[in-house]
């Protein structure tokens, strides 16, 4: 008995003197008390029990102390344990990962390009139908070619629906 007291003793620092490994480590002594304090209660809660206590009502509580005369303790199940993965699986994951985030990107640069085309476009048509307007509206006269070709000038009416087709266009294509 005096030998296992002698061991005990001699794994407990001196009063005022820390563990020799949390001395190595150069942990300050601000933090000492509060790492160990952790560590206990997470070794006490990892060790506790569960107890199931039915009181007289029926009612059902789940308690960590026994209660009552006959408290059920209460297995607590672990996780099934899951074999880590081979190295080829993390390589074929990995693959599959950086393969979707390709087709994401690629993607997201097809759309991109679609958007900036379809905005040339529009800024294209904007232009031309803001052009044949302008022609429109500040021409003396405007004219259209009947069956055999030769030149008719636009009554009144006709130039009237003409500029509203022009006007029409350009609020189209133009924001």
């Amino acid at each position: 008995m005096r030998r296992q007291t002698t061991i005990f003793r001699s794994c407990i620092p001196a009063p005022g003197r820390a563990f020799p490994s949390v001395e190595k480590r150069g942990l300050s002594p601000v933090f000492r008390v509060p790492v160990a304090v952790l560590l206990g209660l997470l070794a006490a809660s990892a060790a506790a029990e569960v107890y199931k206590c039915t009181d007289a009502n029926g009612s059902t509580r789940y308690t960590d102390t026994p209660c009552g005369e006959t408290p059920t303790a209460i297995r607590k199940r672990s996780a099934p344990a899951v074999p880590p993965p081979s190295t080829d699986e993390r390589m074929q994951k990995t693959r599959r990962l950086l393969d979707a985030l390709e087709a994401e990107r690629s993607q997201e640069e097809q759309a991109e390009a679609e958007q900036k085309a379809e905005k040339e476009r529009r800024q294209s048509n904007c232009n031309s139908a803001r052009d044949r307007y302008q022609r429109i509206i500040s021409a003396s006269w405007l004219y259209d070619f009947d069956e055999q070709g030769n030149r008719v000038e636009l009554t009144d009416e006709q130039r009237a629906r003409s500029t509203e087709r022009a006007r029409a266009e350009m609020e189209r294509w133009c924001d």
